[in-house]
């Protein structure tokens, strides 16, 4: 029988910096005897609002396992010539690139998502999901892109359990993109529980607060409901404050069917807690 891990090359391993990507990248690794091929990249697009304990754990894999590829969105200024009635008009517009960084150099105040947000003028929202898009899918592509790579399978660690989030991806129009995506996990039949003992036995593991994974991907990320957002709030208020600023510049809001993060912040201590012990924050790759 096929071993799922040993995967198809060349490949990027889309690793989100959570518990789940991680054991995906361990068992790819144990396939590949712990030393990957050239061919493979490990690649983390970091958007500069992940929580600290996300790039201590990604720093400790790059220390312990493999090298780590970390990304960010970038952008530069360049000349447009546009036609008009009366002449040549010449103006700067921001283009879309991407930066190599690492643990040491890697943002940690959102500046990837702000320079996207100057680059688009409005803010993402649930109906249009531009941050994983542009911070993440098209940063890769961009990378591989200017390694020569004209196709690629993009390994994305969805676990069997994520029946949904498994299909959208196995059935999605990948026709116009440089890669196919696989989800070795789901295909070798591991699940949420397989994870957890796997760190459980692990000398090192992502040490989020409460031990869950609500801190995981964008600490304040509008897709996670109001009362992860409240809670959040509560034990860690200073994560609230770029998602503030960005409303408060743009003069919009991440959620129109919600408070604004100002009101929410406020509200936080007002609500009634939950036990959030056992919640499951989705990795963010656009797979929904």
């Amino acid at each position: 029988m096929r071993n799922p891990y040993f995967i198809e090359t060349p490949a990027v391993i889309s690793f989100s910096g959570g518990r789940s990507s991680g054991f995906m990248l361990h068992e790819i690794l144990k396939a590949y005897d712990y030393n990957l091929p050239e061919d493979i990249k490990v690649i983390f697009c970091n958007t500069g609002l992940e929580h600290h304990e996300t790039y201590e754990f990604i720093h400790r894999i790059e220390q312990e396992w493999c090298p780590v590829i970390w990304l960010e969105y970038e952008t530069y200024k360049a000349i447009k010539e546009i036609q008009r009635d009366d002449g040549l008009d010449v103006i700067s517009v921001l283009k879309p690139t991407f930066k190599v960084t690492d643990y040491d150099t890697a943002s940690r105040n959102g500046e990837p998502f702000d320079k996207l947000i100057e680059k688009e003028k409005y803010l993402p929202n649930p109906n249009l999901r531009m941050c994983t898009a542009t911070l993440k899918i098209r940063t890769m592509r961009r990378y591989m892109r200017s390694l020569k790579y004209d196709h690629w399978n993009n390994v994305i660690g969805l676990r069997v359990d994520e029946r949904r989030r498994v299909q959208n991806i196995l059935h999605r129009d990948e026709q116009n993109q440089p890669y196919e995506s696989s989800v070795p996990m789901s295909e070798a039949g591991h699940g949420k529980q397989d994870v957890t003992e796997f760190w459980n036995q692990n000398f090192f593991d992502l040490n989020l607060p409460g031990g869950g994974n609500i801190f995981g991907n964008c600490v304040g990320c509008f897709l996670k409901g109001t009362d992860l957002l409240e809670h959040i709030a509560r034990e860690e208020p200073h994560q609230m404050q770029w998602w503030i600023d960005a409303e408060k510049r743009t003069g919009n809001v991440f959620c129109k069917h919600r408070s604004d993060y100002k009101t929410l912040l406020k509200d936080a201590n007002r609500q009634i807690e939950f036990d959030f012990t056992n919640t499951d924050s989705i990795d963010c790759f656009c797979t929904d």
